[in-house]
């Protein structure tokens, strides 16, 4: 997933970011079928280039006259190689699609979509999809290429269909032993390798049955969950799921709060005096490719903050140790900033400020000094001020009764446009 096909052509200029380039780069996808699977019009401008930058796997078939080398590593070099060949027109061989989980998202990142033209190849998850006879409408993609596998645990639920990209050879028996330990053993895998090649390969088996250790590196794996397996946490996962050492804020107000926070696909979250990190967990675990970042002095405690992400199979937990009034000033702008600790005048304008327009803040207090802080802001800038009371029904003697837990004062205070 991370080689591919990118050239730059002396018939323009491309800009990105303060680089300037004597030319406009392509950037090509090539299908497990190689050079020759191009269309002639690509090859032909495939064999004017001055310099080719390809995986060995796709050197068969390049043309003689073009001055080939090996993907820099990091990725990034790939830019100076460009930087440090201005005059040349240079040719990238990147996988499928790559625009999709490839290297055409970070060059047009860099370029700008103007800087750049991006001619895509049939994607290995669209052949995966194909071979097994899944819409793709209906398949989630996850990515552990590069990832922690436990980044799979947020995508299981009953009936699941999930098209899985590839670290290596080891990533189906990595796969299948965390589904086996999530209680889906049962779940059904298919290993699809080298697709569209001539040395095309299926594996099929099941989670707790999986006995391969290793297959080709290139491959999709396709995970069809059963009718019948643990369902999701919903919008906030349950306090016993969290590591902790009671400074939590418990499951009930935790969702009225990110029922405020409202959190989206790619939302940045500020958790400030983030305890054991659960709103932050629970915000990711509803924001797809979010960031949360949680801002807590404690160390151990962003240490647990970690590991309860971990745990929960989300991404994007960046944990900030230090006081919060020195430290948000130099986080990116939030769409939503939670207060459970460190409450302060001082914290919470400088988050109104830094808020995105349209943009919420909830603070939670179970202290007088506290709900004093956050009167004090409700009353200078409006919002909603509502106090949570829950109580749970626990035995007393032979029968139940009420225990209440620590009343929770909570503010809402929404950003104008």
């Amino acid at each position: 997933l991370g080689d591919g096909f990118f050239c730059c052509e002396r018939a323009g200029a491309g800009q990105g970011r303060g680089r300037r380039l004597m030319a406009r780069p392509l950037v090509i996808g090539v299908a497990e079928g190689g050079i020759a699977s191009l269309p002639a019009e690509i090859r032909d401008r495939l064999a004017g280039m001055d310099l080719v930058v390809a995986a060995p796997r796709f050197r068969d078939g390049l043309p003689d006259g073009p001055e080939t080398i090996d993907w820099p590593s990091p990725f990034s070099d790939i830019f100076n190689v460009l930087s440090d060949n201005p005059d040349k027109s240079v040719a990238l061989l990147t996988t499928g699609d790559p625009m999709w989980y490839g290297a055409g998202a970070s060059i047009v990142r860099e370029l700008g979509p103007d800087g750049c033209e991006v001619v895509p190849a049939v994607s290995g998850l669209q052949h995966a999809a194909a071979r097994l006879g899944w819409p793709m409408a209906g398949c989630r993609v996850v990515s552990i290429h590069g990832r922690p596998v436990s980044g799979l645990v947020s995508a299981l639920h009953p009936r699941a269909r999930l098209l899985l990209i590839a670290q290596d050879g080891g990533s189906p028996m990595a796969a299948a032993k965390l589904l086996a330990a999530r209680g889906y053993g049962a779940a059904r895998m298919h290993v699809l390798a080298h697709l569209g090649g001539s040395d095309e390969a299926r594996i099929d088996g099941t989670a707790d049955g999986w006995t391969h250790d290793r297959v080709p590196d290139f491959h999709i794996i396709g995970i069809e969950c059963p009718d019948a397996g643990p369902v999701p946490h919903g919008l906030a996962a349950p306090d016993s799921s969290f590591d902790n050492d009671g400074k939590l804020t418990k499951r009930d107000a935790r969702a009225s709060a990110l029922a405020k926070l409202a959190p989206f696909p790619g939302a940045v979250l500020w958790d400030i005096g983030s305890g054991s990190g659960a709103v932050a967990v629970d915000f990711l675990r509803n924001a797809p490719r979010g960031i949360a970042y949680a801002v807590d002095r404690n160390q151990t405690q962003l240490d647990r903050g970690n590991a309860n992400a971990v745990t929960h199979g989300v991404t994007g937990f960046k944990p900030v140790c230090g006081d919060a009034a020195a430290q948000i000033a130099s986080l990116p702008r939030p769409d939503a900033v939670f207060i459970g600790g460190g409450m302060s005048e001082q914290v919470i304008s400088a988050a109104q400020v830094a808020l995105r327009p349209g943009g919420c803040l909830v603070a939670h207090a179970v202290t007088i000094e506290s709900e004093s802080v956050m009167v004090a802001a409700w009353q200078r800038a409006g919002g909603d001020l509502v106090r949570l009371s829950v109580q749970h029904a626990d035995p007393v003697g032979g029968f139940h009764g009420w225990r209440p837990l620590m009343p929770v004062t909570q503010w809402c205070w929404h950003k104008q446009e």
